[in-house]
């Protein structure tokens, strides 16, 4: 078995996925603030409550990257102890922007500015909140997937089942905290 933590996204979900990547089980769960002092009790309840022992996960696929520095270092030190405790359990890190199919997407980064990936190989841009509505403008974008406001130009979402298509796991033992700019610490 297999579980994919997205805990980038405005609401963060556990899927657990059997050995053909196909979803057997879903959870949606919103723990704002409070990450460091709850992801842990969520994801043993979730196995507990659905019966799965954790020696029978083998691979956890975690989007490590863009959210808050603290985020992304609470997520990465709680997989990352994991693969230590369990032998058995390998990391599959993956950027938020790979989960998508249709571009742009925009990604708050902090409450200053935001990531924008206009297409599958462009880089990321980073931009101030206040440029945005002239950025869609300027570039004449039609459909953008941004999950942090409601924007009427909105009218994309995640589809995990295709994602989980063409993922490939992968077999890291520890990830890295990923940031593409440095963190806001006053």
């Amino acid at each position: 078995m297999y579980i994919l933590l997205n805990a980038v996204s405005k609401n963060w979900i556990i899927l657990l996925l059997n050995k053909k990547k196909e979803i057997i089980l879903e959870k949606e769960f919103s723990i704002l603030w409070e990450e460091s002092s709850k992801i842990g009790d969520i994801f043993l309840d979730f196995l507990k409550n659905n019966k799965i022992n954790i020696e029978d996960i083998k691979n956890i696929i975690v989007i490590n990257w863009p959210w808050s520095f603290t985020w992304i270092r609470t997520i990465t030190l709680f997989v990352n102890t994991l693969a230590f405790i369990y032998k058995n359990i390998n990391i599959t890190e993956v950027s938020f922007f790979s989960l998508f199919t249709d571009y742009p997407v925009i990604k708050a980064s902090s409450k200053r500015d935001l990531f924008v990936k206009k297409s599958k190989n462009n880089i990321i841009e980073i931009l101030k909140n206040e440029e945005f509505l002239d950025y869609v403008e300027k570039n004449n974008i039609d459909n953008i997937y941004w999950e942090e406001i409601n924007i009427i130009k909105t009218n994309s979402y995640i589809n995990y089942k295709e994602f989980l298509k063409s993922l490939t796991l992968g077999t890291k033992r520890e990830i890295n905290a990923f940031y593409l700019k440095k963190p806001s610490i006053n």
